[in-house]
């Protein structure tokens, strides 16, 4: 929420052949009538925001007349009238928008295009809603996916987070050029390795207009910190002075750092008795309200044993004195629960619910807006992936705490289908960012997977109407699948068609109680840089963009890679068995009779998952095991799954089936570092072409060419045949004959798995402390190679296994790792399956990787030569031509 007021300054104006060029320090042409002389100052008065700026995908006018929120998937910034809440137009900008700003006097726009690595900056000749005259003004290149941009509240700069070059743009708002760029990548705030890839998100701005913070969005690696530990990695944000009336690009400096630790999260894993840690991870966003500021985020928890209430968690941190010299994490001093203070958990608050409520968990908070900005309040936080806004009250002091006391807080469903309110085309799904009024009586949600923005009366917290922003897709249309998969693979909960004949439950079948979605880990289906200690030992979260061949998505089908670095999965419906087990309640306690034995009966649970029994869908399937049935298509057929008719079409569509298709078409690699030829301080183009030339030479196209950039390609219709599958424990008669041998060291996993896919190159216990196998000159921070321990007749296993990775029953299988795909890999640190290196220098510093496509020979000794292979790898994204 923010209010105007009006300040003086003096200014003067100048005319140019074809429009007004505004003086620095003004900013307001059309707003205020102002005498236009030539070599002269007048004094004038004009608006300012009077509170601290942040940014959005969805902002509201200073006036409160106007809401402007973006269209990803529509390439349009939509314009809506708050007194009628009703849409005036869509206003074409660049490809992918992501966020919206406005500037005090309501003359300009300024909305952040991420594919096109560009800002449109449009300008409003008139603001008034009954006739709203806007139209493009000009297109900003400042640098690879700019992901948030913000005003300053006097309105005389626009700064930008490029996220793939690791600056902040700064933008003269007077005359709409650009200043110049500030590199964090190269600054304090990225110490102490300046090769990390800082990734700039979340933007604020203070009332005053000299600090401006930003976010880191992934988390590194804390000093001492390791791989897969709940206290392994940190948050940051980062602290620029600024000064708004500087010209020159020195007048705004990364000037300090501050650290978000780790935090109790107030969930135990059944039977330990023992509070579970997480970090701060993907700070997409934080807000300023008086002298504090809220960064909703998704921490991890990656530590075993792996469950949903204990891995991924909703948390709000809070930072202390953003207005003064010095800043302190205070997200447990100002978040509280009573005397169980645990700190800045939101899903502490799902507990136990309102009178009258389901019990619903507050998946992947993205966004936070208040109702005022000073003494006591409300906030309402985002919950992405369960569709709702949680509130919380906000003291004085900047304190959070619940509604309901320290177990119980209001939240308000966006979509709920028993409501006519919010179902069907009023339905709101997945919201990304909010906007409250300076009233502080309505809320604006930009919804991504639906389409609309949500109005909310936080009088009566309650959805009054819904806006429809961008059309579905036709019905039966291959656009309308995608759709439906993106809502699957968004969403934490989900609502399904109900099959005929059957009373199994088509609400919350995507994870128990709405705790966590795909997205929770796999940000817009990339990755979120943390590693999980998984039932096959640590493995980093892949980003999915590099699972099909991007230049088959017009096709029917596409080339595929197989799945998990230990290839352990062919087919992406094998993940119906995560939705069960890791973000669903698991298996039940005593197996029932399931459809289509072998075997007759089956611990699956037919109410969760979206694979159905296959003739009878009121039971559970007998079998998803990867490796033994087929999950998805054989000859364009699939198993029964339940499936999700959206509103305004009358095809149900298959809803895992869906979901393989948004993978598929929909997810965009990330684009590469603009280079020198393209931007001023971009990659220099002579490395990355020295770099490319190196990379061949070296033979890395072995394990990283073709049009996905991995070796690692499918070569047969699922299932594989028995003689490819193997394990490192001997699982008995009937299985494969690679799984009939037992372990002669340690005590590795039975999991199944692709050997012909693994590539060894040394990298198992890499920079692991202790192991011996270390890389010169890196920090030993790779995680421990153990598998996640499991639960055996409801206990707990006292040691973990051995994770795969190595050969540990001496068939001369079982070395190695499947290769990832290069397709934008400079977004998606750590490297190596255990987090090992978590910068491309360090990759290249690995004589053992660097050398695997020669056969031993390495001819990336000289550092310098590494640092061009890094700059190349750096650049890779959809646009690079692949290795053939």
């Amino acid at each position: 929420m923010r209010s105007l007021k009006y300040t003086k300054r003096f200014f003067g104006v100048q005319e140019t052949k074809k429009r007004f060029a505004i003086s620095a320090s003004l900013g307001l042409l059309g707003v205020l009538i102002a005498s236009v002389l030539i070599g002269r100052e007048q004094a004038n008065y004009y608006p300012i925001y009077n509170s601290a700026t942040y940014s959005s995908p969805i902002a509201i006018s200073s006036d409160n007349r106007l809401v402007w929120s973006v269209n990803p998937a529509g390439n349009s910034v939509s314009v809506i009238r708050t007194d009628t809440e009703t849409l005036i137009k869509n206003i074409p900008v660049g490809q992918e928008p992501q966020s919206v700003a406005l500037a005090p006097g309501n003359n300009w726009a300024y909305v952040a295009n991420a594919a096109s690595s560009n800002v449109t900056v449009i300008r409003i000749t008139d603001p008034n809603p009954y006739a709203v005259k806007a139209e493009p003004y000009a297109n900003l290149t400042t640098g690879a996916e700019p992901w948030n941009i913000v005003v300053s509240p006097n309105g005389q700069r626009v700064f930008v987070a490029n996220s793939s070059q690791d600056t902040i743009t700064v933008i003269d708002a007077s005359k709409q050029r650009i200043i110049g760029n500030v590199d964090l990548r190269d600054s304090l705030c990225n110490d102490p390795d300046h090769n990390r890839h800082f990734q700039p998100r979340g933007l604020a701005v203070t009332e005053d207009n000299s600090k401006l913070y930003v976010t880191r969005f992934l988390s590194f690696t804390a000093p001492g910190g390791v791989q897969g530990a709940d206290k392994g990695k940190e948050g940051v944000v980062c602290r620029l002075d600024i000064d708004t009336n500087a010209k020159e690009i020195k007048g705004y400096t990364p000037a300090a750092v501050i650290r978000l630790a780790p935090r109790v999260t107030g969930f135990e894993f059944p039977g330990l008795n023992q509070n579970t840690l997480a970090f701060p991870n993907q700070l997409q966003s934080m807000v300023i309200r008086g002298d504090q500021a809220y960064l909703p985020n998704i921490a991890a928890s990656p530590h075993d044993p792996l469950r949903l209430n204990v891995d991924t968690q909703a948390f709000v941190n809070i930072i202390d004195g953003v207005n003064g010299a010095h800043q302190t994490d205070a997200s447990l001093s100002k978040f509280f629960l009573g005397r169980e203070n645990l700190g800045p958990n939101l899903h502490l608050g799902a507990r136990v619910p309102e009178t009258g409520k389901k019990q619903l968990f507050f998946a992947n908070p993205w966004g936070i807006a208040f109702t005022n900005q000073s003494g006591y309040g409300a906030g309402y936080a985002i919950s992405a992936g369960s569709d709702l806004l949680v509130k919380v009250n906000v003291a004085p002091d900047g304190t959070l705490y619940f509604t309901g006391g320290p177990s119980t807080t209001r939240y308000i469903d966006l979509n709920d289908p028993t409501n006519p309110a919010t179902s069907g085309f009023n339905a709101g799904k997945n919201p990304q960012g909010i906007v409250i009024n300076a009233a502080g009586t309505t809320a604006y949600t930009a919804n991504f997977v639906s389409r609309n923005v949500s109005v909310v009366d936080l009088t009566t917290d309650s959805v009054r109407k819904v806006i429809s922003t961008t059309a579905l897709p036709a019905p039966g249309s291959k656009q309308e699948v995608a759709l439906v998969g993106a809502e699957v693979f968004f969403s934490s909960r989900g609502h399904f068609d109900q099959p005929p004949g059957t009373k199994i439950s088509t609400d919350e079948r995507l994870a128990q109680l709405g705790w966590q979605s795909c997205s929770s880990c796999h940000f817009k289906g990339f990755s979120d840089g943390v590693v999980w200690v998984f039932n096959t030992g640590p493995r980093k979260s892949i980003p999915l963009n590099g699972t099909f061949d991007p230049q088959d998505r017009k096709k029917d089908t596409s080339e595929q890679r197989v799945l998990n670095y230990s290839a352990i999965f062919d087919e992406v419906h094998d993940f119906d068995l995560n939705i069960r087990n890791v973000s669903g309640p698991g298996a039940l306690k005593k197996a029932q009779p399931c459809d289509e034995p072998p075997p007759a009966t089956s611990t699956f649970d037919p109410n969760h998952g979206l694979l159905l029994g296959d003739d009878d869908a009121e039971l559970a399937p007998c079998t998803i095991v990867a490796f033994v049935k087929p999950n998805g298509p054989v000859h364009g057929i699939t198993r029964n799954e339940i499936t999700i008719t959206l509103p305004g079409s009358h095809v149900p569509v298959k809803a895992l089936s869906a979901l393989n298709e948004w993978v598929r078409v929909a997810i965009r690699t990330p684009n590469g570092p603009l280079n020198s030829t393209q931007v001023q301080g971009g990659l220099p183009i002579s490395d990355v072409l020295a770099g490319r030339a190196l990379f061949k030479q070296a033979g890395c196209e072995g394990c990283h060419g073709g049009n996905q950039w991995t070796s690692s390609i499918r070569d047969f219709s699922p299932p594989p045949a028995v003689k490819e599958i193997f394990c490192e424990t001997d699982t008995g008669a009937g299985t494969p004959p690679g799984c009939q041998k037992a372990a002669v060291t340690g005590n590795p996993v039975n999991a199944q798995y692709l050997d012909k896919f693994l590539r060894n190159i040394n990298s198992f216990d890499l920079n692991v402390p202790g192991s011996g196998n270390s890389i010169p000159g890196q920090p030993s921070i790779g995680a421990v190679e153990k598998a996640t321990r499991i639960l055996v007749k409801g206990v707990l296993q006292a040691k973990p296994q051995d994770a795969l990775g190595k050969d540990f029953n001496d068939d001369g299988h079982g070395n190695g790792f499947s290769p990832p795909s290069l397709l934008g890999i400079n977004a998606f640190q750590p490297y190596y399956h255990n987090g090992a290196c978590e910068t491309l220098a360090c990759v290249l510093a690995d004589v053992n990787h660097r050398s695997a496509g020669t056969g031993g020979y390495d001819i990336l000794s000289d550092p310098h030569d590494q640092a061009q292979v890094v700059r190349f790898l750096e650049s890779v994204d959809a646009n690079t031509e692949p290795f053939k």
